[in-house]
């Protein structure tokens, strides 16, 4: 009896000093927030003579519990590896760099500077030029006339893939044959579409074409700049296909066709070498693309004098798809005559110093300028001018600083019949007037 009684007491204090464990064990758990506790995969039981060294995750170590020696502590195992959780140390500073998964930008490195000598830029330029003859004189050609007074020659280039050419009037005026010639040799007879002797321009087709043409680049001649390269390709006093380099000298120049009444506008001028032959040939930018078309040279011996003018691509432009369309080429008209306003004009109409515009010297009886009551100067041939006609100082609010100006302006920004705005200096004060621009009589 007494042994059952001790072995119940022993018994019952076993239980006891297991539950005191088990307490001890779970209060003494590291918080939540600070470690993280892995899934309980299975139990084992470790002697009571075996000391736990098990340490939490991280740097939290846990307190020794005061359980019995004598008593079992349960251990937990995982096969899952244990996660390693560093805390940041911080020292006062702190990290101001890119955070996330985000690629970080790459400092893109200073470009290299290389340094060119003089002939490295000779060397660059001559080899850019050489390029652009070659892309270049397969677009260009030489043109053969004969005419009931003899026989000539000029150039031209190619304008699209049909076989049209286009060269000045004044190449192909009067011809009763034609030839062309390509760099390549290749050789074809051409006739006469449609010309336009206002503006020395005319469009020729080639008969029976064998071989692939490559229209030339067409640029534009509305914001060239004197000192700007300019590259001529023809055939001056028939030397096939030379290339002569200068530069812009002037733009904006009025220059007489020779062929009618009324100058063509906005003309290049440039110091590129142009000789007899030149004409109908581009003249190019440093691009290669034509800016204009040789026409004209300024010389007492019919020899380059470093004075050389060209047809603007721009007007080539309208001009070239009327031809090609309907045969010919309408301008506007306003139907005036007038001078540029220089000091003379300045001091006898009484105008501020710096005023710039287009004098009216002259109206055309019936015109559209009559009809929208635009004023010419009253005097005549004998009277001499008496200073009272209106000064053209703008159109649609685009200022004219000159009768060239105007001329340009009209040419290249106006068809017949379209509506515009003139402003005009009359008396000392600026006035608006609304006029239809007319049809220039077509010159054939």
């Amino acid at each position: 009896m007494t042994t059952l009684n001790h072995l119940k007491k022993f018994f019952i204090g076993g239980l006891a000093a297991l539950t005191l464990v088990t307490a001890i064990a779970c209060s003494s758990a590291a918080p939540a927030e600070e470690t993280s506790v892995p899934d309980i995969s299975n139990t084992t039981q470790v002697s009571d003579t075996e000391s736990s060294t098990s340490t939490p995750a991280g740097d939290v170590t846990s307190e020794p519990t005061e359980a019995d020696t004598g008593s079992e502590i349960v251990a937990e195992e995982t096969d899952e590896p244990a996660v390693e959780i560093i805390q940041a140390a911080f020292d006062g500073e702190t990290d101001d760099g890119p955070k996330g998964d985000a690629p970080q930008e790459v400092a893109t490195p200073e470009p290299a500077v290389v340094e060119l000598t003089d002939a490295d830029i000779v060397a660059a330029q001559e080899n850019h030029l050489i390029n652009l003859y070659e892309d270049t004189v397969e677009s260009v050609v030489f043109i053969e006339v004969v005419t009931l007074q003899g026989r000539g020659s000029g150039s031209g280039f190619v304008w699209d893939e049909d076989g049209h050419i286009v060269t000045n009037y004044h190449v192909i005026q009067g011809a009763t044959s034609i030839i062309v010639k390509f760099f390549s040799g290749r050789e074809y007879r051409a006739e006469i579409v449609a010309f336009d002797p206002a503006a020395d321009l005319a469009v020729i087709k080639l008969i029976d074409v064998e071989h692939d043409l490559v229209p030339i680049a067409i640029g534009e001649s509305s914001d060239l700049r004197p000192g700007q390269t300019t590259i001529a390709l023809g055939n001056p006093f028939g030397n096939e296909f030379t290339m002569t380099t200068g530069i812009v000298s002037a733009i904006t120049r009025t220059l007489e066709s020779g062929f009618s009444s009324y100058s063509i506008p906005a003309v290049i001028q440039t110091d590129a070498s142009i000789n007899p032959g030149n004409s109908g040939g581009p003249l190019l930018d440093m691009n290669g693309a034509v800016i204009g078309v040789n026409t004209q040279i300024a010389s007492e011996t019919r020899q380059s004098s470093g004075v050389g003018f060209a047809v603007p691509v721009d007007l080539v432009k309208r001009v070239v798809p009327s031809l090609l369309e309907s045969g010919e080429h309408k301008y506007a008209l306003m139907g005036i005559s007038g001078n540029e306003v220089g000091l003379e004009w300045r001091e006898n109409i009484g105008l501020p110093g710096d005023t710039v515009g287009a004098y009216v010297t002259q109206i055309s009886q019936g015109g559209p300028a009559e009809l929208a009551g635009i004023r010419g100067d009253t005097g005549t041939q004998f009277t001499g001018f008496q200073f009272d006609g209106d000064v053209i100082v703008s159109i649609n609010s685009i200022q004219m600083k000159s009768m060239d100006d105007l001329i340009g302006y009209l040419a290249l920004n106006t068809a017949p019949d379209e509506e515009i705005v003139v402003g005009v200096i009359r008396d000392g004060v600026e006035i608006a007037i609304p006029m239809t621009l007319g049809v220039r009589p077509v010159v054939s």
